[in-house]
């Protein structure tokens, strides 16, 4: 069971589900810090002169991309708290956490990414579909995880696919208020 107002919140969500909304609206509501996995990847990967996608492709052949990325979240949630990190894997490198899944449906979280990224429904699922396959395929062989996505690694899980950012907020604002984690 999670400690009483520990403030230690990951935010996981496949592409298109509304995570970094999501985390951002939730952080402010909160008046907590928020920290997306995404962005220091990007961060990462300009540095390097590389695009996310070469990045990632990149750490398809290499360990140390995901690697430092990942200690970097870890050291985070050991150092810090009353934050929201949002990540694919943060609920795994911040075990003390109250990890929380947003969830959607897919074909609405590839219109979404077409609409985001200004690409043809075609190519949004292509890319999307190849970028999860990938990541599957990394965090299984570097970490053991069979199942990066499934339910059971997760306290909450809000579906998204047709409710505004806002309730999801609300949604999660009332769990953790009802189990006095806040």
């Amino acid at each position: 069971m999670l400690d009483c107002c520990m403030a230690k919140i990951t935010l996981f969500g496949l592409a298109g589900t509304g995570t970094s909304t999501t985390g951002k609206a939730l952080a402010a509501r909160l008046g907590y810090q928020c920290v997306s996995s995404g962005n220091l990847a990007r961060e990462e990967a300009k540095g390097l002169g590389m695009t996310i996608s070469e990045w990632g492709e990149a750490g398809k052949k290499d360990p140390k991309f995901d690697g430092n990325l990942d200690k970097r979240i870890e050291l985070f949630g050991k150092e810090n708290k009353d934050f929201v990190v949002e990540s694919w894997l943060a609920w795994h490198f911040i075990p003390d956490s109250i990890k929380i899944k947003l969830d959607c449906d897919f074909d609405v979280r590839i219109g979404r990414i077409a609409h985001r990224d200004r690409q043809s429904t075609e190519e949004a699922k292509v890319v999307t579909t190849n970028r999860e396959k990938s990541n599957a395929e990394r965090y299984r062989a570097y970490y053991g995880i069979e199942n990066f996505s499934s339910n059971e690694h997760f306290d909450l899980v809000v579906d998204t696919t047709k409710t505004p950012v806002t309730q999801v907020v609300e949604q999660i604002e009332q769990y953790l208020r009802n189990n006095n984690l806040i």
